[in-house]
């Protein structure tokens, strides 16, 4: 992924939170754009960190001085501990969401997710 692509793709998800949450109360908005910024953050971090174990695949043979042996792939590593963090604050962010709105999914993304958690 490009650093562009990178920059168009959180902007394009900071504006969709910030329009989902454009009529919360002034002292709910403090808490929320930082979250917001955030979430942001996080998700075009996990969509290259997909694009990576997409290509290198899970696991990968490492090779230390005479020994070799497979590993985890750092890329997972790091998706996995981003994961979680993305999941809190997605949860976060829900609670203070106005009734009847939600926070929409990139079915790509999570249909990986589903598929790694297999």
């Amino acid at each position: 992924m490009t650093n562009k692509a990178k920059i168009e793709l959180k902007e394009q998800k900071l504006n969709l939170l910030k329009k989902i949450f454009e009529n919360i109360t002034e002292n709910k908005k403090a808490l929320v754009t930082g979250l917001i910024e955030q979430y942001a953050f996080m998700y075009v971090q996990l969509k290259e960190l997909n694009e990576i174990i997409e290509k290198k695949g899970v696991v990968e043979n490492f090779k230390q001085g005479k020994q070799q042996f497979i590993r985890e792939q750092p890329a997972v590593k790091a998706y996995n501990a981003l994961i979680k963090n993305y999941n809190i604050t997605i949860k976060q962010l829900s609670e203070f969401l106005p009734p009847g709105n939600s926070i929409p999914m990139d079915d790509e993304f999570e249909r990986f997710k589903q598929r790694r958690n297999k």
